[in-house]
């Protein structure tokens, strides 16, 4: 998988396979930027696929996406309150949703015609990954970057 962008990681989990879109995501952004995080944190995110499992809910790609800006933002002992950067971030990223599909909900999602896409969540899925890698790249986090060396 080297040298490969967010993206098709994400579509190589996601694309062909029995995992949802909240696993690909996890599985991707693990593998991508090298986070070494555990079976039980796979395990957390394992349910949030297909809006929290009842499509009446948030998209599972984009609250991995949150999670994953959390994982990358938050600095060691620091609050939620605390977190501007992450704020910022996941405000851009529902931003990106909201403009272009103007809903999170999984179930709205699943029912757009997507040009070109004949499942809407593989495009969905794959649009989350290029907003994420872009907006972490601009906050400073690149696949080679370790996270717990991170300073702003």
């Amino acid at each position: 998988m080297k040298n490969r962008k967010l993206y098709e990681l994400v579509n190589f989990y996601h694309i062909g396979t029995d995992l949802s879109c909240a696993e690909a995501m996890f599985l991707a952004c693990n593998e991508y930027y090298h986070l070494n995080l555990s079976e039980e944190t796979r395990k957390m995110f394992s349910v949030m696929g297909i809006g929290m499992q009842t499509e009446q809910s948030c998209c599972g790609a984009f609250t991995v996406a949150v999670g994953i800006i959390g994982r990358m933002t938050a600095k060691e002992g620091q609050t939620d309150v605390d977190n501007m950067d992450g704020y910022r971030l996941i405000y851009k990223l529902t931003e990106f949703m909201m403009g272009l599909y103007e809903t999170l909900h999984c179930a709205e999602l699943q029912k757009l015609n997507i040009i070109g896409c004949e499942n809407p969540c593989h495009a969905i899925v794959q649009g989350i990954a290029e907003k994420l890698e872009e907006l972490l790249s601009n906050y400073g986090v690149y696949p080679s970057t370790n996270p717990s060396q991170l300073s702003s």
